[in-house]
């Protein structure tokens, strides 16, 4: 009976032995460099979480996340993204001009592109297929998506001939936005007046001097900045007030532009997760080809349309997936 107890006990004593000798599960840090507010990106939080849990991940257990937003404030982005470098986390998660950002601190971190430029075209990446550095992720191609807006605003009013073209100042997409808008602009017979800007302080002057150069439209960049809350109700409002069509982001229709054609925001948060989960099983960001994204939205404010006097086509509604009534 005493052998009995005793080797029981001596069991016991093994099992837990081995269990400390598990090592503890490592916990990946993710810095979260997003160039907005915190309730403007839940949504899209929400979503990016739950594809990182799909894949295994929960934060607490093996994941943690340090969040740094800008509050819409481009000039906070530089010293956000040095602190997350200096803090070593293990990848960095960004969108818009973060990635050109963050990169400007770290050639060693890998750094996922939620959305953005071509990392090709602002010297990123070597190739799409094979980036070759530490920036991988996914690219909305806005200077091709801006130009595809120009053209739909063909189809709005054949007559517009002077179109204003808002940029965020030093982007580093806004030379192949130029150049691609440029060649669409030519080819359609309109004189493109572009306006590059740092915040909402800027955006009434902005439309000013369009007012003063008679711009009949005004084509918006995708940045943060013109997309979403009381920014792109302004911007909308000020378009309104001149009675000219606002074509830009697809949050900026939903906030009284007149039309987007844009990318679903929130697959992309979906999409990036894998990235995420494959540089954490080891794989090279260099390594990982950049993708396109792969769902495009067509929204149509037909509300902001009464207010300006314009008649939407039955050519652009039918195609539309969101029409705001």
């Amino acid at each position: 009976m005493e052998r009995r107890i005793l080797l029981a006990v001596a069991a016991s004593f093994g099992l837990a032995g081995r269990a400390m000798a598990q090592p503890a599960q490592k916990v990946w840090r993710l810095g979260m460099l997003m160039p907005d507010t915190a309730p403007a990106l839940r949504r899209d939080i929400e979503i990016f979480q739950a594809a990182l849990r799909d894949l295994g991940y929960a934060e607490g257990r093996n994941v943690a996340f340090e969040y740094r937003y800008t509050d819409g404030d481009a000039e906070r982005l530089p010293p956000m993204a040095r602190q997350l470098v200096e803090r070593a986390v293990d990848v960095i998660v960004t969108y818009t001009s973060g990635a050109s950002v963050a990169h400007a601190f770290t050639n060693r971190i890998p750094i996922v592109q939620v959305a953005g430029p071509d990392p090709v075209a602002v010297g990123l990446a070597k190739s799409i297929a094979k980036p070759g550095g530490n920036v991988t992720g996914l690219t909305i191609f806005v200077a091709e998506i801006m130009a595809k807006r120009l053209e739909l605003l063909r189809e709005i009013d054949p007559a517009a001939r002077r179109v204003g073209v808002l940029l965020y100042k030093s982007h580093p997409a806004n030379t192949d936005i130029h150049d691609r808008m440029g060649a669409t602009a030519a080819a359609l017979g309109i004189e493109l007046l572009a306006i590059e800007v740092r915040g909402a302080a800027e955006f009434a002057p902005a439309f000013s001097s369009w007012r003063d150069r008679k711009v009949q439209a005004v084509i918006s960049h995708d940045h943060s900045v013109f997309a979403l809350g009381t920014n792109a109700q302004q911007l909308a409002a000020l378009a309104i007030e001149q009675r000219i069509p606002l074509l830009g982001p697809v949050d900026q229709c939903r906030n009284g532009g007149l039309m987007s054609y844009g990318v679903n925001i929130q697959a992309l948060f979906m999409r990036s997760a894998r990235y995420v989960d494959r540089i954490l099983k080891g794989a090279s960001p260099g390594d990982l080809p950049i993708e396109q994204p792969t769902e495009f939205v067509y929204a149509v404010n037909l509300r902001t349309a009464k207010a300006i006097g314009v008649t939407i086509p039955p050519s652009i509604l039918v195609r539309a997936d969101e029409v705001i009534e």
